[in-house]
């Protein structure tokens, strides 16, 4: 109880000086407080895309824990998951589930109760959603190799994005013309029979380039393969995204968006502690639920099959200090899904956005509306215990969402140094189920909320902010979680409150980085697992009438005379049940309290793109603390570390390569569990951890050409 005042105590302590500083700023300053006027140069440039420069500038005005993720940086490496990529990025919890492109992601403990198929942040290409209208997500949509750069809005601050969420959004920004002129090739190959092909090329036309008539383009493509670490976890995906943008004039712009993907995945499944520590590489051989014994794993071929294709366009006009900016999209897909029964699924989603900004004097002000809505149609079909013999089906379901989300934000400039972010977002969705087999699982839902945020963000220098803001939090549920087979039936709301700091700084031939926040948000209807019954033989997914999620994220960076380059992120969490009557203050499934992730480099050689061409050193992850699985606390998954490597050399200004060795000392461990209300109530046959990668060593190529 004392560490926990101790923590409000200091929360309210940088609150307050975040206000002195703020106060002092505004009493002194007699400069310039105007936002800077939208300037239009003649030269050819994207405006329905923002370069990574503009999206960092951007960042120091978020009032909250923001950043941007430089791919260039992750190419040096392996770029096949979402873990490749993210893995470094501040407050960021990604797991792979068996090394392909499904993982597990989190942010501020969003979609604790699910360890697949993830929802509680909006995830975009270009700023375009690739959730469903209901929420969930899935990763196999998007190929981070065909992206420049990843916006990560923690928690509320994707106000800009009309996301409410816990976790908030991350956004993959693609390259276009005019960032990335000529073709890039990349072969990548390495343990485990994986190979991954890609290419892209980009380029602009320039008709008028003074008066509009420009074109450009960027077409990206990408094969991968492989038999996986464990039996029965093969996979391979096929990718192609690109965009066209048309320039009519200085002023406006028009960008179309394609993107079209094929995935195949075994699904090898969980295992028991001692398999895991026996042998982590085999397939699961059976599953349970509360000791029933369903399909053999690989008899019964379990996998997930995945179709997708997306279209959207986006279009900007700029008429003076006025930006407008209008955006539709829709996506198809379609699932095989092969588990204890056979689910088949077919979904649309469209949607799209208005959003207005107006920048004048000391404010710039922005307003939004954001419809989507979806339909999913599937059957559910079981199957005998071999996986040969497939059943009637017992569920064809049709589920409906719609979505409306309007926004308004002002930013207000209150020194050269201050800005105040006052914001207020309203929400509306429905969930409705139509099931003619299975009446019971119909329902019609409706929820809605206003979500107020104040923030401020103080310059301590041009490159160094502090912030603060409270917001309030708002997330409908997705599909599965409403409806009479679970009593999750109201939206997860609650209040965020965060502090933090970020900049870089230069001294001596040292470059220095950061970005620490702390946060702290108070939940009501948290979705998670409870027991049924007493006995707790079975359990389902409910709203949990309060809980606490807080924490510490911490990005750090620091280079000396361009040659000694280290990276650390740290993630502290401490989320808890809130005098529940049946777990108490437990600490809530799934999270590891401590993750610590880095690498030094050492850089040598000639310099290339301002950098010395060649690179060499270690990398690791360290979870110190076990992580309970249930909410009774009764079991917990181990803590673990890995040692990784990397070297690699930009040869000349076409010709990279690199070498990325992964856990080293063969360290068995579960990168992931399943978890539960309580185990020890059902302990089932046990299979409950999904163990990571084994000893790996992969390498690549990368070429450009103009």
């Amino acid at each position: 109880m004392q560490k926990n005042k101790t923590k409000q105590y200091g929360a309210v302590l940088a609150i307050s000086v975040a206000a002195a500083t703020s106060s002092l700023a505004l009493a002194q300053s007699s400069e310039e407080k105007s936002f800077e006027a939208v300037v239009i140069t003649s030269s050819p440039h994207s405006l329905t895309h923002n370069a990574i420069d503009s999206a960092k500038e951007n960042v120091k005005t978020i009032p909250g824990g923001a950043s941007i993720v430089d791919l260039n940086h992750v190419r040096e490496g392996r770029q096949s998951t979402w873990s490749d990529s993210l893995g470094m990025a501040p407050g960021v919890f990604i797991q792979d589930r068996f090394g392909s492109e499904e993982a597990r992601i989190s942010i501020r403990g969003s979609a604790l109760s699910r360890t697949y198929h993830s929802f509680g942040t909006k995830v975009m290409q270009d700023g375009v959603p690739i959730n469903y209208a209901d929420g969930f997500f899935d990763m196999q949509t998007v190929d981070p190799n065909a992206s420049r750069y990843v916006e990560v809005l923690r928690g509320p601050n994707a106000t800009v994005y009309g996301a409410t969420t816990l976790g908030g959004a991350i956004n993959f920004v693609a390259p276009t013309g005019y960032t990335n002129v000529g073709s890039v090739g990349r072969a990548e190959v390495g343990s485990f029979g994986y190979n991954k092909v890609f290419g892209s090329t980009a380029g602009v036309a320039k008709a008028d380039a003074t008066h509009g008539n420009v074109w450009d383009y960027y077409v990206a493509g990408s094969q991968t393969q492989q038999d996986g670490f464990r039996d029965h976890a093969a996979m391979e995906n096929q990718k192609i995204l690109g965009n066209v943008g048309v320039k009519v004039s200085r002023d406006i712009e028009s960008r179309f968006y394609v993107a079209a993907v094929r995935s195949r995945a075994q699904l090898p499944g969980y295992l028991t502690k001692a398999e895991l520590e026996e042998e982590s590489s085999m397939a699961s051989s059976q599953t349970s639920n509360s000791g029933a014994i369903y399909p053999y794993r690989v008899d019964a071929n379990r996998r997930r099959d995945v179709d997708a294709q997306r279209v959207a366009n986006k279009t900007t006009v700029r008429d003076g200090n006025i930006t407008y900016e209008f955006a539709a999209y829709v996506m198809n897909y379609s699932l095989w899904h092969p588990i204890d029964s056979i689910i088949e699924q077919n979904a649309r989603s469209v949607g799209g956005h208005f959003k207005r900004m107006q920048t004048f004097d000391q404010h710039q002000v922005s307003v939004a509306y954001l419809p989507s809505m979806g339909s999913t149609k599937g059957t559910s079909r079981p199957t005998d215990n071999q996986g040969a013999a497939i059943g009637a089906a017992t569920s064809s379901y049709d589920q409906q969402s719609q979505n409306d989300s309007f926004f308004i934000e002002d930013k207000y400039k209150s020194s050269d140094r201050t800005t105040w972010t006052a914001a207020l977002q309203h929400d509306r969705a429905n969930r409705k189920v139509s099931d003619s087999l299975l009446s019971s699982n119909n329902y019609d839902y409706t929820f809605s909320q206003w979500s107020p945020r104040v923030g401020v963000t103080h310059e301590l220098t041009s490159a160094q902010q502090f912030f603060a803001s409270v917001s309030r939090n708002f997330e409908p549920p997705v599909f599965g979680l409403a409806g009479t087979t679970s009593t999750a039936n109201k939206a997860q709301t609650g209040i965020t409150f965060e502090v933090g700091m970020r900049g870089e700084a230069h001294r001596d031939g040292h470059d220095y980085g950061w970005d620490a926040t702390y946060y702290r948000a108070n939940l009501q209807n948290e979705f998670l697992s409870v027991c049924v019954n007493p006995a707790c033989t079975t359990s389902t997914t409910s709203n949990i009438p309060k809980s606490l999620h807080q924490g510490v994220e911490l990005g750090l960076s620091h280079v000396y005379d361009h040659t000694l380059d280290t990276r650390l992120a740290l993630l502290v969490s401490d989320f808890k049940f809130v005098n529940n009557a049946m777990a108490g203050n437990n600490a809530l499934p799934g999270f590891p309290p401590v993750i610590v992730r880095g690498e030094v480099l050492y850089r040598f050689g000639s310099h290339m793109d301002g950098k010395r061409n060649i690179y060499v050193g270690p990398k690791f992850e360290w979870v110190p603390r076990k992580a309970p699985m249930d909410n009774a606390n009764t079991l917990y998954n181990d803590g673990y570390a890995l040692l990784g490597f990397k070297a690699g050399q930009t040869i000349d200004k076409k010709w990279s390569w690199f070498l990325d060795a992964r856990n080293l000392t063969d360290k068995k461990y579960a990168a992931t569990t399943n978890i539960a209300a309580n185990f020890t109530a059902a302990p089932g046959d046990g299979r409950r951890y999904y163990p990571g990668d084994g000893r790996s060593v992969y390498v690549g190529v990368e070429a450009k050409f103009d």
